[in-house]
């Protein structure tokens, strides 16, 4: 079975979780890249071997569980120790990923990422569907759901790929500023997304 493969990509508090749940109850499955990370940090063999030569055995716990804290407190402080971790553990999540689509029985499935481009993700989908909404609104989310202050959330924003970029390379855009529907914005992007397909398919026949 053919399918579509859809990103869900947007900055931190612009409401990515939302649009993937209405996908999902759309009968779309999404597949999240972050706690599937986080999962395959404890289960994937690879990955084990990679942190543990990087950073020793403290890694790990006794019970073989990943010891986030501490791991953080030295990934963090060393912008080389990011990006060694991130080549380590994206290509298993993108590899992760197609696995996962291809077990799915639909025709369309979706993937939710923050880092689509940075993750190299935008590599195994096959359109980009971002979440957007102001600053000010992202802050005050994040605010209000992790408890983080301003000057966090804005560390966090200054990390990640700038709107205005995003917008040229994304397919659709979906606007989630609490005050405009986000429901019928995802109904059209699906609409839209199978006419193309549909043109697509009398093309080839």
């Amino acid at each position: 079975m053919t399918k579509v493969r859809i990103a869900v990509t947007g900055g931190i508090g612009s409401g990515k979780s939302v649009v993937s749940k209405l996908l999902s109850i759309m009968g779309i499955p999404v597949y999240d890249c972050d706690s599937r990370a986080k999962q395959l940090m404890e289960s994937d063999m690879l990955i084990r071997q990679g942190l543990i030569r990087m950073f020793g055995e403290e890694c790990y716990d006794v019970a073989g569980k990943l010891n986030r804290k501490w791991l953080a407190s030295r990934i963090f402080v060393d912008k080389s120790a990011i990006e060694r971790v991130n080549e380590l553990v994206h290509p298993r999540v993108k590899e992760d990923f197609s696995l996962w689509a291809e077990r799915q029985q639909c025709s369309m499935v979706a993937v939710e990422t923050a880092i689509l481009f940075e993750s190299g993700m935008n590599e195994v989908v096959d359109r980009v569907l971002l979440v957007w909404a102001d600053v000010e609104t992202c802050i005050s989310r994040v605010e209000g759901r992790d408890g983080m202050n301003r000057q966090g959330v804005l560390s966090r924003m200054n990390n990640q790929m700038p709107l205005d970029d995003l917008l040229l390379l994304c397919d659709y855009a979906v606007h989630n500023d609490g005050k405009e529907s986000v429901i019928p914005q995802v109904q059209e992007f699906l609409q839209l997304l199978k006419r193309n397909l549909d043109k697509c398919a009398d093309k080839l026949n």
